[in-house]
């Protein structure tokens, strides 16, 4: 279990690693995120609540020197640094299954040149985290948002840091929204709008609840999952709908139910069931949404874990994003004394769930899955297999 903060870690590696004297000169943390409401919505046009949590990604740099080349270590996941060429990275994607953090930086360098962006050259970078990786929580985000803070020469205005660190995720196999970028930027929680990328900030009393996620013990990775598939099926529905039954139609996050069962109507049955199913999340999803900001602003919180449930069992079966793993979890929190709702979380096909919790009740909710659950299904994840997240702050960079 890492029990030293991501800051000091990746000073202490960075020495290990280009020499005892190294300095820092600047430290970018950005947060991982928990998608509270909303899921599989933000790239659909539709209202995500989510929020960033006290777990982050944060990168050491220090002046090495030159302008041409990039130096990256990434101890927590690998042994050795790597030189990254500036020039090298222009155009740069992949689609390759394996992605690591020395990728995130090569599709980031080649973001910022996209943009005519000057990349921040002669740095030694060291990155490590807090945020679980394969664990529904964007550890991905965390470090593309930190990478935009540490490589751009001017830092950027928060939306252009959003629109950077999501192409970057595009860049290495994973075509996200904005939500996650959003919500490391902004901090705190947030109702996201993916008609537009934009988002309002939300203070809610959670009073005697938490959120908190808890493993599956199956990880998982955006660009090798269905995820993809499901943004190529929602744009397959949206094109049919459009030319069938409603051509002003912008997203199938704008529809509304009333008008999702209109065009049902018109469509003479051009759309597959397994399209239909997949507009049919979408849409509830987004009126699930609608309904969890007032549960939010009234602090109606049992309300708003009913919402979690149902948006928990559309994803699983409208969407088909789910595992059965995940879903065996789900049931097993959702029995237990004081979990107001439970749902997977995230792109799918792994990672944890989350559930709200009555506080009082969290030791008994831990050691109910340590006697069920997590006992019947292994992990490699060190350390307690259910975490409380609090709502922390946004990205940000110091320099020293």
């Amino acid at each position: 279990m890492l029990t030293d903060s991501p800051r000091d870690r990746a000073i202490r590696r960075a020495r290990q690693t280009f020499g005892a004297n190294w300095r820092t000169t600047q430290m970018a943390e950005a947060p991982g995120r928990l998608e509270l409401l909303g899921n599989h919505v933000d790239y659909n046009g539709g209202l995500v609540l989510a929020g960033a949590i006290d777990r982050v990604v944060a990168i050491a740099s220090s002046e090495a020197g030159g302008h041409a080349t990039v130096e990256v270590i990434a101890g927590d996941v690998a042994s050795d640094a790597v030189t990254i060429r500036i020039d090298d990275c222009r155009d740069w994607s992949t689609t390759s299954d394996e992605i690591g953090p020395v990728d995130y930086a090569r599709g980031l360098i080649a973001s910022l040149l996209s943009r005519d962006l000057e990349v921040h050259g002669g740095l030694q970078l060291s990155i490590a985290g807090n945020v679980p990786i394969g664990f529904g929580m964007s550890s991905s985000a965390g470090l593309c948002v930190a990478l935009v803070l540490t490589l751009a020469c001017t830092e950027p205005e928060a939306r252009d840091i959003v629109a950077i660190a999501r192409e970057t995720e595009h860049r290495c196999g994973s075509p996200v929204g904005a939500m996650d970028q959003s919500a490391s930027v902004a901090g705190g929680v947030i109702l996201f709008d993916g008609r537009d990328a934009s988002y309002t900030a939300l203070d809610p009393d959670l009073g005697d609840f938490v959120f908190a996620v808890a493993d599956s013990g199956i990880t998982h990775a955006l660009g090798t999952s269905s995820y993809p598939a499901r943004v190529a099926e929602s744009q397959e529905a949206l094109g049919i709908i459009k030319a069938a039954a409603t051509p002003n139609l912008g997203s199938l996050g704008e529809m509304t139910p009333e008008s999702w069962e209109m065009a049902r109507s018109e469509l003479a049955g051009r759309l597959s069931s397994v399209l239909e199913s997949r507009v049919d999340h979408v849409v509830s999803e987004v009126a699930r949404v609608r309904l969890g900001i007032e549960a939010v602003r009234t602090a109606d919180w049992e309300t708003f874990g009913r919402l979690m449930t149902e948006s928990g069992r559309s994803s699983n079966q409208d969407y088909d994003i789910s595992h059965p793993r995940v879903e065996e979890l789900v049931d097993e929190l959702l029995e237990i004394d004081g979990v107001a709702g439970a749902r997977m979380m995230g792109g799918g096909e792994g990672g944890p769930a989350l559930a709200l919790i009555h506080r009082e009740t969290v030791p008994q909710v831990a050691a109910t899955l340590e006697r069920g659950f997590f006992q019947r299904n292994p992990s490699h994840l060190q350390g307690d297999r259910l975490q409380v997240c609090a709502f922390g702050p946004g990205a940000r960079i110091d320099r020293l």
